[in-house]
């Protein structure tokens, strides 16, 4: 097994478990770190950082996911949203390596603080070459786009392990800087269901999403 993919795809395996778990059991709270509106009537509820927080992005998400916020990482910020089905899957025993395979649809926001020479291009280029020989991932393809006028480089694929999930998985993951940090937007949904209820959501997510001072 690739080493550099090994870790990096079971830690975010592994954080984003335990976000949305965390998220759904009602542990992280995330009301008095944004503001959630407009009502909870509506379709879809408006994430904006705290003044305090070091988030420079907001957006809108359907109401009927699950949201969390983590900043107990120094330097490292996760926003996570997922698919409401996550609360049906069990909480990982502390004797398993890997918690119950799921096929649900998820997006992180990670947040970490850039390094020098690091652009969207280069972050791209290094998950690509990390990847290129993985045999449980198929590369798809890459591109450039425009995140609310800023460049960013999006990495699209598929996953096929069965340690995580019982399905092919289909991944977009996007990269772009602002104020010295690098975002990435990991989103991922199980091929079988691409074009589907959660893969609508996340295109009205990533349409809404600005940037912000």
């Amino acid at each position: 097994m690739n080493k550099t993919f090994g870790s990096n795809f079971c830690f975010i395996l592994l954080v984003s478990a335990i976000a949305l778990m965390l998220a759904s059991c009602g542990v992280i709270t995330t009301v008095k770190n944004a503001s959630l509106s407009p009502t909870p009537l509506s379709p879809y509820l408006h994430y904006t950082p705290s003044k305090s927080s070091d988030i420079h992005i907001e957006f809108d998400y359907p109401s009927s996911w699950i949201f969390s916020e983590n900043t107990q990482y120094e330097g490292f910020i996760i926003l996570g949203l997922g698919d409401p089905r996550f609360i049906t899957v069990p909480t990982r025993a502390p004797n398993e390596s890997h918690g119950t395979p799921s096929d649900f649809g998820s997006i992180d926001i990670w947040i970490t603080p850039s390094e020098p020479g690091q652009t969207p291009d280069t972050e791209l280029e290094l998950h690509k070459q990390s990847y290129k020989n993985e045999y449980r991932i198929t590369l798809l393809k890459d591109y450039e786009i425009k995140m609310d006028g800023d460049d960013a480089s999006v990495l699209e694929y598929q996953i096929n392990d069965l340690e995580s999930s019982p399905s092919l998985m289909y991944v977009r993951r996007t990269f772009f800087m602002v104020k010295e940090q690098m975002y990435e937007i990991y989103f991922t949904v199980a091929e079988k269901d691409r074009g589907g209820e959660f893969e609508q959501g996340y295109e009205y997510f990533f349409k809404s999403l600005k940037i912000v001072p």
